[in-house]
């Protein structure tokens, strides 16, 4: 089993404003809890293969995959963007939304375990669960393709990463956050279509029904809206990761949330999201809650470096549990934490 000590070699490009923590603060929900203490999640029984079809190839294969890239653009012509004059963007009457969707190859004999994925490749034999990943303000698609996407693709996950039409790139805003949780279920309607049809590089590769959302930053603040904010639910989520994240109630409350499955991963050196900000989130929401702060990283440096092997390890673990139905790597998690010294480690139920 791949432990807490895997390599993560390339710093990544995910974005982030120093006041980014500060603007989300003004939209976050008022009733959040405090003080309660963490016990252990109970144990879930759940069949081997997870939501992934019995006797699937990609329900028992754990790691070893290469990494294979795509790209797709979905249109939503029944929402418009609104208009960003500082950026001389006029108003559109659609939102388009460019989809970087990275997926498991078969590995080439003496490749680097971190070799970049290769455009066009042919996937790997099965079908793999779903992960849309939401990018934080300044960043893209690409960049959280290539650094937070890749690790989970080389675990057996096809990870598509959109790129929001007013968030991403220089000049990026957080105003737009109320519009991002409607573009992620349009994204997952989307490629549960396009991965169903003949002829597409995913035909046939893509159990689109067995489905988990993460996001960093302004994109986890996405997330959480996407499945927990009452305005903007999608009933099709089975797992949630956020990577410093912080709630935002733009629309809606998250009182009574659908008890789903969720990771939080932060680390205890923010200075853009402060780590408190998921403290609010695993004491406020409901449901199975794991909860990672990890020791001496900020916003960015979470996904490099010690920090970023436990991440890594930890979000794998989680979504193995919850999608495959392997809690194996879940359940020995506490332990190897406690030993690394290079995290804090929380259940609750």
């Amino acid at each position: 089993m791949v432990g807490l000590h895997r390599r993560v070699s390339r710093r990544p490009v995910v974005g982030g404003i120093a006041t980014l923590g500060l603007l989300l603060v003004a939209s976050c929900s008022s009733t959040s809890a405090s003080g309660a203490p963490a016990r252990p999640a109970a144990t879930t029984s759940v069949a081997q293969q997870g939501c992934l079809p019995a006797g699937d190839p990609a329900a028992s294969v754990r790691g070893g995959y290469g990494v294979g890239q795509t790209e797709v653009t979905f249109v939503d012509h029944s929402r418009p963007t609104d208009a960003a004059p500082d950026r001389n963007l006029p108003r559109k009457p659609d939102r388009t939304i460019p989809v970087v969707v990275t997926y498991p190859t078969t590995a080439v004999p003496g490749a680097a375990t971190d070799a970049p994925a290769v455009a066009g490749a042919g996937p790997a034999p099965g079908r793999f669960p779903l992960v849309v990943l939401s990018h934080g303000v300044t960043a893209t698609g690409a960049n959280v393709a290539a650094v937070i996407a890749a690790p989970l693709v080389r675990q057996g996950y096809v990870v598509a990463s959109p790129t929001f039409p007013l968030s991403s790139g220089p000049g990026g805003t957080i105003f737009d956050l109320p519009n991002q949780p409607a573009d992620v279920s349009f994204v997952i309607t989307s490629l549960t279509t396009w991965s169903a049809t003949a002829g597409t590089p995913l035909a046939g590769h893509v159990q689109a029904n067995c489905l988990a959302i993460a996001g960093h930053s302004l994109g986890a603040a996405t997330t959480l809206a996407t499945a927990y904010l009452s305005c903007c639910r999608d009933p099709r989520v089975k797992a949630v990761v956020s990577m410093a994240g912080t709630l935002a109630a733009f629309k809606g409350t998250f009182d009574g949330n659908p008890p789903i499955p969720l990771l939080l991963l932060h680390g205890d050196q923010d200075q853009t999201v402060p780590v408190a900000k998921s403290t609010d989130i695993f004491t406020t929401l409901r449901g199975p809650r794991y909860f990672l702060t990890l020791h001496g990283a900020n916003h960015v440096t979470i996904f490099y470096g010690p920090a970023g092997q436990a991440l890594v390890h930890s979000e794998t673990a989680f979504l193995d549990a919850y999608l495959k139905g392997d809690f194996t790597a879940l359940h020995a998690l506490p332990a190897e934490v406690g030993s690394s010294d290079l995290a804090t480690y929380q259940t609750a139920t």
